[in-house]
C-alpha cells in the first residue's frame, strides 16, 4: 500500500505543480486550448489536486490501518469519478490521443485502489 500512496504522491504532485504554474502548457499537451477563465480554474483545479500529495504523505507516515483505508477509500472515489469526464473529453474529441495515457492513468490507479478497497 505504501509504494501505491508513494507513486500516487508524486504524479498527483507533479499534476498539481503543472496545473497551477503552467496550466496552458499543460493541458496544451493534450491538445487543449486555455482562455483566461479556463486557465484560472486549472489552477484551482491544481490547488486541489495539492491535496492528494499531502492526504499521501501522512498516509504513508501512519500506523493507523483506518487512516490508510480512508485514504485508499478517498482516492478510489476520486479516480472512479474523475475517469468519467475523462472519457468523456477523449471520445468527444476535447483532448488529443495523448489524452487517452491520462485516461489510462486514472484507470490504472482506480484498479489499484481498488484492489486495496476490497483486499
Amino acid at each position: 500500500m505504501n509504494t501505491l500512496f508513494l507513486v500516487t504522491l508524486i504524479v498527483e504532485g507533479l499534476f498539481a505543480l503543472g496545473f497551477i504554474f503552467v496550466p496552458g502548457a499543460m493541458l496544451g499537451t493534450f491538445g487543449v486550448t486555455l482562455d483566461v477563465t479556463s486557465a484560472i480554474l486549472a489552477r484551482l483545479f491544481g490547488s486541489a489536486l495539492v491535496g492528494f500529495p499531502v492526504l499521501l504523505w501522512f498516509a504513508r507516515k501512519s500506523a493507523n490501518t483506518e487512516f490508510k483505508k480512508g485514504a485508499v477509500k478517498s482516492l478510489f472515489a476520486y479516480y472512479l469519478v474523475s475517469t468519467v469526464p475523462l472519457v468523456i473529453a477523449e471520445t468527444t474529441g476535447l483532448m488529443n490521443a495523448l489524452g487517452w495515457s491520462v485516461v489510462g492513468l486514472h484507470g490504472i490507479f482506480l484498479l489499484w485502489f481498488g484492489y486495496f478497497l476490497v483486499k
